[in-house]
């Protein structure tokens, strides 16, 4: 695989992250990046600003997404930040931006999911909340279809089902008061939790040899391994730093998981960011739940996998700016491009062969993704 830089994109504030769509319909996508202050740039594929718009004035945004919840074959904008209100917005063909439905939270929204998860034919919209609550939404009016409550914060969840044509699903949920529970998609029902000794960030699940096995991990620095059918922890893998995320793939067969730790290191720190020596880790799982490689010094901020052909690339952005691009199977890297801010974030165009790498200084940097000569060969 070859990666060549097209362009940059700088605006004079933090980007947050980016997300890829068709904004107003006209059958183009357009990159939406969300900034600390509040704002949304509509920016063209080729770096060109479009629009700036204020969503919410000096509260920033921490999710976006693109997506027809009303299926009237128009994608809406649907964003959620630290002043607890999530907003559905309608865009007409000049990037105006009206509004659909609001529905309010009581503190900082930490992720959304959009799912038919009770089999209505509708996608309802799955919103976790630092104000302790979890809730899923009718995505006509935004009214309450159920919720549940934690102790504390929610910080991530994740929808699960045996297989990808089971109509039976789950929503596992992890949460700061160190808990983890899984809840009846269809009425809410609390199916089980468990309680572990510190703040769980980050949830996940592998398919492996064995059957689906839950992964979740955070501030006890381990990664816990917890069979899905009898509810039971078998196994710990531990890591010097907080387990920060984790990530399962391919889809839908989920038999391979990536998982990060994070080091503050850098906070409250005299020393320059470069001359820091993270000892956060990257390690990669198969479905026998062993380690097959690890990447190690790397305090990473973001996560992609990358599927094209029968090749899959592993893309991470970290702390010091750093785009690395690592062969999924063996661990090796194949590309590393520094920046001199924070890699927020990684969004993948498969389409057009494009990656866009938002950065904490303002600064969007598009690469182009080309096959080499010896891949050509081989595909054919």
């Amino acid at each position: 695989m070859i990666i060549k830089e097209q362009w940059n994109f700088i605006y004079n504030e933090p980007l947050l992250g980016i997300e890829l769509g068709d904004v107003n319909n006209n059958g183009q996508t357009e990159i939406v990046a969300f900034t600390r202050s509040g704002l949304i740039l509509i920016i063209s594929l080729e770096g060109e600003i479009l629009k700036k718009i204020i969503i919410s004035e000096n509260s920033p945004i921490w999710n976006l997404r693109l997506f027809d919840i009303d299926k009237d074959g128009k994608n809406e904008l649907i964003l959620g930040g630290m002043n607890g209100i999530l907003k559905i917005l309608k865009s007409d063909i000049k990037y105006y931006l009206k509004p659909f439905w609001n529905h309010k939270f009581g503190a900082s929204i930490s992720g959304i999911l959009i799912d038919d998860i009770n089999n209505d034919k509708l996608d309802e919209i799955i919103v976790y909340s630092l104000d302790n609550t979890l809730r899923v939404l009718n995505p006509l009016n935004g009214n309450l279809v159920w919720g549940q409550v934690f102790e504390e914060g929610i910080g991530d969840a994740l929808i699960f089902r045996e297989n990808i044509k089971s109509v039976y699903k789950e929503i596992i949920a992890c949460g700061n008061d160190g808990t983890i529970r899984a809840f009846n998609c269809n009425d809410g029902k609390l199916l089980w939790f468990k309680r572990f000794v510190d703040k769980v960030r980050c949830v996940s699940y592998l398919n492996s040899i064995k059957g689906p096995v839950v992964l979740c991990g955070g501030d006890d620095k381990k990664l816990h391994f917890i069979d899905k059918n009898t509810q039971k922890e078998f196994k710990t893998y531990k890591f010097k730093d907080y387990v920060w995320k984790c990530i399962s793939y391919p889809f839908p067969i989920y038999n391979k998981s990536l998982i990060s730790s994070y080091s503050f290191a850098y906070f409250n720190n005299s020393m320059p960011l470069d001359e820091i020596n993270f000892s956060s880790k990257l390690i990669c799982l198969n479905k026998s739940i062993n380690s097959i490689w690890e990447l190690k010094g790397y305090n990473i901020e973001t996560i992609k996998v990358l599927e094209q052909n029968d090749n899959k690339l592993v893309l991470i952005g970290t702390t010091k700016g750093e785009f690395i691009v690592i062969e999924e199977h063996s661990g090796k890297i194949i590309f590393n491009r520094r920046h001199k801010s924070c890699l927020n974030m990684i969004q993948i165009f498969i389409e057009r062969g494009q990656l866009f790498c938002c950065h904490e200084d303002g600064t969007i940097i598009a690469y182009n993704l080309e096959e080499s000569l010896s891949e050509k060969k081989m595909i054919i």
